[in-house]
């Protein structure tokens, strides 16, 4: 069968193109194929068997055949905290592509079918006193706060709202799960479809929503084709841990406060991915751990800390252009240190320069909600620049939020976001070189979180759409 529509990925991105098609243009064919796991099939065996590390085999995840938190219907945004951001302030790059209030109805139509299937109707208020407040105080340290509503839906809210989602598509939009694209299949620039081992899947239009774990396969897919790309940034840092009093403030009147700071080194620091009340946990890339944080909507299942990662940006002049295999490299770093899991230091050791032990987290006042995190020292691992940028920006946080450079206050590392470089791509997200191929998604370098993918994946069924 020839598809109408190929759908490589099946992250927020790619299921937002197959949900648009299914209600824009219920006729046509459209075949997603996803090297995860189904909704219902992505469990991680760190919680499903209670074991400390997660089980690598063969130097891969042990969840076969990909790793069930970043993989599988819903992509890595499944088991996240679930913030939907109702903004064009951050949250990615589609703004260089379309007008911001184009992006701004794409994120805002997301949100309503989001709510269709179970989203919280309670959405957080940007623009009130306190937050002015808090916004004062952060312009007299040095920090920008960025505006935006926020829609937490909590991750068992996300999963179940990701569940109505594939329910009402599997019908209607063919899946393949657990199926890995091989290769693309182009002749004279136009895309023909997409291989899988020695199989072929024909189409007049594939969308390659690869997500963050396929961001290097899709650059060698670019590299093949001659498609160009230009080097987006890599994001390298920690998770910061604190009891949820000091968050307190912040938590309530902004449910995520989003600061970016300028440091003295030149860089750009941002907080990232706030979880009031919540849980640090392990993700795998590929083999690679890394620190990342989630939180539950139900009060019985809260913690009594919040958790959210500084994030250090790292761009990279010529000749170097793999960012992605460097932050790799310095992520595997902590995990040989810490002998397959991630390392948890208190900031008051990292201040005097030693190792954290397993006595002085004991004897701190922050109880890890990550368990089987190593104590150890992060200055074996962070660079000497991203290392001096998180603690001005944990210093500069102290004037926002006072408490959270106290010596108590925890960091896991590493945390890392890997970004594609970015395709070329006309204002539809169509490749310049190959006709019929998109691109979309945090895998492909274009957005940044869960609305600005949705909504990527939503234009581009929209402009297939039209061209039929």
């Amino acid at each position: 069968m020839k598809y109408d529509c190929i759908i490589v990925g099946a992250g927020v991105a790619g299921v937002f193109c197959g949900y648009e098609f299914m209600v824009k243009k219920p006729d046509a064919k459209v075949l997603m194929i996803e090297k995860g796991k189904n909704i219902y099939g992505r469990k991680c065996p760190v919680n499903e068997h209670k074991i400390t590390k997660c089980p690598i085999i063969n130097g891969k995840s042990g969840c076969m055949p990909a790793c069930s938190i970043t993989n599988g219907f819903g992509g890595s945004g499944a088991f996240s905290d679930g913030k939907f951001n109702i903004t064009t302030e951050f949250g990615g790059w589609l703004t260089d592509y379309l007008e911001p209030e184009v992006v701004l109805d794409l994120i805002n139509y997301v949100d309503e079918i989001n709510m269709k299937f179970g989203a919280p109707k309670e959405i957080t208020d940007p623009y009130s006193d306190k937050v002015f407040e808090i916004e004062r105080r952060a312009i007299g340290a040095g920090l920008k706060l960025l505006r935006s509503k926020v829609r937490h839906l909590g991750t068992e809210n996300n999963l179940k709202i990701q569940a109505a989602i594939y329910e009402a598509m599997k019908e209607k939009i063919e899946m393949l799960f657990e199926t890995e694209v091989t290769d693309l299949i182009v002749e004279n620039n136009q895309i023909k479809g997409v291989k899988v081992g020695n199989t072929l899947y024909e189409a007049d239009n594939v969308f390659v929503a690869a997500g963050r774990d396929g961001s290097s396969w899709l650059m060698q897919m670019c590299k093949k084709y001659g498609v160009k790309t230009t080097n987006n940034q890599v994001d390298i840092g920690v998770r910061v841990e604190t009891n949820d009093i000091v968050m307190a403030e912040i938590n309530k009147y902004l449910y995520e406060g989003k600061f970016i700071y300028r440091t003295s080194v030149g860089t750009t620091v941002r907080t990232f991915c706030s979880n009031p009340s919540g849980y640090v946990v392990v993700e795998n890339h590929s083999g690679t751990m890394l620190a990342n944080g989630h939180a539950y909507a139900d009060d019985k299942l809260k913690s009594k800390n919040t958790n959210f990662a500084l994030l250090v940006s790292h761009k990279f002049s010529e000749p170097f252009d793999i960012p992605n295999d460097y932050a790799h490299q310095v992520s595997r770093l902590a995990n040989e240190l810490s002998c397959g899991s991630i390392i948890v230091q208190r900031y008051g050791d990292i201040i005097r320069g030693r190792r954290t032990t397993q006595k002085r987290i004991e004897e701190g006042f922050v109880r890890p909600t990550l368990k089987e995190a190593v104590p150890g020292d992060l200055g074996l691992v962070l660079p000497y620049n991203t290392m001096k940028s998180i603690i001005e920006m944990i210093e500069a946080l102290d004037h926002v939020t006072p408490g959270i450079a106290n010596e108590h206050t925890l960091f896991y590392g590493v945390e890392a976001k890997f970004y594609s470089a970015r395709p070329e791509v006309t204002s539809s997200f169509e490749s310049k070189k190959i006709k019929g191929l998109y691109f979309g998604g945090d895998g492909a370098g274009l957005t940044r979180g869960l609305a600005q993918a949705s909504a990527n994946g939503v234009y581009v069924a929209r402009d297939i759409i039209k061209k039929k």
